[in-house]
């Protein structure tokens, strides 16, 4: 590795290191997976101290530009996935189009009592049959979610029966075996911190951030089709929001 001074005396040293490992990654000098000089390489390439140099990658580390791997090294992070939230799109589909590979393995499908939330939700009267179906969502081989998906059963009879097309899309299933097509929904998402089994699932340390979402898909005629509860790896996820200026 080249030596590389820091220029401008006016920001700090660590500053000015971390906006040079960050423009390298952003220019492709060091790719997703790809391990970085170690913090004694880049000491003496910068000619800084290592606390220096801990210190600009501690930063990248808590902005998910990089992450660590015990007695491994310091490596570049996979790219955080952009989530639009002006359009109801199924989680396989939005992974297609940005060129993605998503599957998921389905962890648990079975008829439950509607829960008063769910059935509130759904639109059905509490305990009412609906078919629940917990999967976790994979993105070119790294788990990016876990998802719970609540039918009302009465809409899908069967759909326990189809564990394997499950491993898609779910909204592909329900147009294409049911004719019933999601057409609108609402979400709310709030921030959390993953222990225990949720960040066990996920694969991800205790105290990684993430995204709780609740859905509500509704079919044109105004009835819910799916309620679903997700968690969203935080550290994998940038929320876009489309914002309109109100008529004046």
């Amino acid at each position: 590795m080249d030596e590389v001074r820091p220029q401008d005396s006016r920001i700090p040293l660590y500053h000015q290191i971390y906006d040079t490992l960050r423009q390298q990654i952003d220019d492709g000098v060091y790719l997703p997976g790809d391990q970085i000089p170690t913090e004694a390489e880049l000491s003496a390439s910068f000619g800084v101290s290592r606390i220096t140099v801990k210190q600009a990658i501690k930063k990248l580390v808590q902005e998910s530009v990089l992450y660590r791997k015990q007695g491994k090294g310091t490596f570049v992070c996979q790219p955080k996935v952009n989530r639009k939230l002006n359009r109801l799109i199924s989680f396989n589909d939005e992974m297609l189009q940005k060129g993605m590979a998503p599957r998921a393995r389905v962890l648990e499908i079975e008829v439950v009592a509607a829960r008063r939330l769910v059935a509130e939700a759904l639109h059905v009267p509490e305990g009412e049959k609906v078919v629940r179906i917990s999967r976790l969502r994979i993105v070119n081989d790294e788990v990016m979610a876990v998802q719970t998906s609540h039918v009302p059963a009465s809409l899908a009879p069967g759909l326990i029966e189809k564990t394997e097309r499950l491993s898609g899309s779910l909204y592909r299933v329900l147009s294409e075996d049911y004719g019933c097509s999601p057409a609108y929904g609402k979400e709310s998402y709030s921030a959390v911190v993953l222990d225990g089994s949720d960040a066990q699932v996920l694969g991800v340390p205790d105290g990684t951030p993430a995204f709780a979402v609740k859905r509500i898909a509704c079919l044109q005629d105004g009835r819910p089709i799916e309620y679903v509860e997700s968690l969203l790896r935080g550290d994998r996820y940038i929320l876009d929001i489309e914002l309109k200026a109100p008529d004046m």
